[in-house]
């Protein structure tokens, strides 16, 4: 009560001349801040699209000057072009900065020539390399050669990061794998069979010394004479290194073969360099597949689209043969995509879901 009273004693509580901040909506300086917020916006899209004129262009130039090149074969300059539009297109980039680039009238004008070209000059280059691996004069050397290869290192990245795709969705290791399109270098499938070998099971771990392991077996199928003979040659050069490799020449889509013995189905990202074709390939391969088998394809996401065809399984025809289980897009120096699905036992979606091939 005392203290209401005193508080009545001083009379009425005058206000604060101490004015309020002002609101920054009515003062010149919200102005200010919404002007420094536009040109932000407008220094970030002018980035934008100097940044997609600077991939566009590395493209389309790059593009520009392989054709004009008398060969495809290795050498200074095409290595030279050739590396650094891989390394262009293996950036990192928004989806909007993406599609931009690949949506470019220029850039779409030569991507099915670009991929083409690029296609070439990988056989090139296999070939050459082939070539040279041969010259050595005994096993031990052959090996050496071929692990100097430029690219060793990738395939065997791309093998690992394949059977971890494939082990994802099996508890069995494959004992047979075939591999169509292997090409007159089968890295992949030597890379294979080297990380099988040396115990890539599902645990990662290598298996007890006692346990008799299932001989690896990789059938590699080209549709080139040329390319098997080459192949095959190599293998026979390596020595014991090269057990386990049987060779067929075959188009991928001739129904002469029957794959029902293979546990994983390979499909090389260059078999087929459309949508449209490869779901023609993948519908004849598969329906020489068994039921529960795996098939894997190689694919490409991003602006790596430019070297090499996107490939999806989850359309409407393929559905009805294939149940699609892992896609795996790699952000390093690997530069193709994973797609592994099951084969269906009909062609109906519905069905058991098997654990394994």
């Amino acid at each position: 009560m005392v203290f209401l009273l005193s508080c009545l004693s001083l009379g009425p509580i005058k206000p604060s001349r101490d004015a309020p901040p002002p609101c920054l909506c009515d003062s010149q300086d919200s102005i200010t801040i919404v002007e420094k917020v536009e040109v932000v916006q407008t220094q970030r899209e002018k980035t934008n699209m100097d940044k997609v004129q600077s991939l566009v262009q590395a493209i389309t130039e790059t593009y520009a000057r392989l054709v004009k090149l008398p060969d495809l074969g290795p050498g200074k300059e095409i290595n030279e072009l050739l590396g650094n539009l891989v390394a262009v297109c293996s950036e990192i980039h928004d989806q909007d900065t993406v599609q931009q680039v690949l949506n470019h009238a220029g850039v779409k004008a030569v991507l099915p020539w670009l991929r083409k070209i690029c296609a070439e000059a990988e056989s090139c280059l296999e070939s050459h390399w082939t070539a040279h691996i041969l010259k050595g004069s005994s096993p031990d050397e052959v090996i050496t050669r071929l692990e100097s290869f430029p690219y060793y290192a990738n395939y065997q990245d791309l093998a690992r990061l394949e059977l971890c795709a494939i082990l994802s969705v099996t508890k069995t290791a494959p004992s047979r794998i075939a591999f169509i399109g292997s090409g007159p270098l089968p890295l992949t499938s030597l890379c294979l069979l080297d990380a099988l070998e040396s115990g890539a099971t599902a645990s990662g771990l290598p298996p007890p010394p006692q346990q008799k392991q299932p001989s690896r077996v990789v059938l590699n199928i080209d549709f080139s004479e040329a390319a098997i003979a080459a192949s095959l040659r190599l293998c026979l050069a390596l020595g014991a290194r090269g057990a386990g490799m049987e060779f067929l020449c075959a188009d991928a889509a001739s129904t002469a073969q029957n794959l029902a013995e293979f546990d994983v189905v390979y499909m090389a990202a260059l078999v087929g360099m459309s949508q449209a074709d490869k779901e023609v390939i993948v519908l004849h391969v598969a329906g020489r597949m068994r039921p529960g088998a795996l098939l894997l394809v190689r694919s490409a996401w991003g602006l790596r689209t430019c070297l090499y065809p996107e490939v999806e399984l989850a359309t409407e025809g393929l559905l009805r043969r294939l149940e699609p289980c892992v896609v795996v897009h790699p952000y390093g120096q690997v530069v193709n995509s994973v797609l592994v699905a099951r084969v269906r036992g009909d062609d109906s979606r519905e069905g058991d879901v098997r654990k394994g091939p």
